[in-house]
C-alpha cells in the first residue's frame, strides 16, 4: 500500500511498502525508548523504512547512523513530567548533517513536509549533529511543543 501526497514544489512522493503499517504499530507502542528511520529513494520518489530499534538510547541510535547522510527519525521516548504524569511523545527528527552534499540536503529538506503530513506529526525538529541526539535534547524538544 502506498500513499501519495502532492505538495507544491515537490513531485508526488509516496510512502513505501511497510511504512504506514510500521507507523500504526509504533504509535501504539509504550516502549521506554524506540525509533524508526526513514530514507528517500529519489529514483522511485518513495520514502522507505531504513530500520527500527526498540529499547535503545538516543545516544546508541546516533552511533548507528551515518554522520553524512540525511534521514528522518521518528522517536518515542518515555518522559515523566514534573507532576508525575508519564508521556510517550512521538518526535519527528530531520537529521540534516552539515557534511552532506547540497543536492541530497535539498531533496530531504523538500520532502520533510510530506513526511510530517503523511505521519500526521505537526512539528519537525531539525538535528544537524548526531552528538546532540540525547535524552535531554529530545525531552527539551518535547517540552517546547507542549502547551502548559
Amino acid at each position: 500500500t502506498t500513499r501519495k501526497i502532492a505538495m507544491s514544489g515537490v513531485s508526488a512522493f509516496k510512502l513505501g511498502d511497510g511504512v504506514s503499517e510500521k507507523w500504526k504499530l509504533f504509535r501504539r507502542s509504550n516502549a521506554a525508548s524506540a525509533a524508526f528511520i526513514l530514507k528517500v529513494d529519489a529514483d522511485n520518489e518513495t520514502v522507505l523504512l531504513d530500520g527500527d530499534v526498540q529499547e535503545t538510547s538516543p545516544e546508541d541510535l546516533a552511533e548507528e547512523l551515518s554522520e553524512s547522510t540525511p534521514r528522518w527519525i521518528v522517536f518515542s521516548v518515555r518522559v515523566e513530567r514534573d507532576e508525575g504524569r508519564v508521556q510517550y511523545p512521538l518526535l519527528l527528527l530531520f537529521f540534516s548533517p552539515e557534511s552532506c552534499n547540497a543536492r541530497l540536503k535539498m531533496l530531504y529538506s523538500s520532502c520533510t513536509p510530506f513526511v510530517a503530513q503523511a505521519l500526521d506529526i505537526s512539528k519537525v525538529h531539525e538535528l544537524k549533529d548526531l552528538d546532540d541526539l540525547t535524552f535531554d535534547w529530545l525531552k527539551e524538544r518535547h517540552e517546547a511543543t507542549v502547551t502548559r
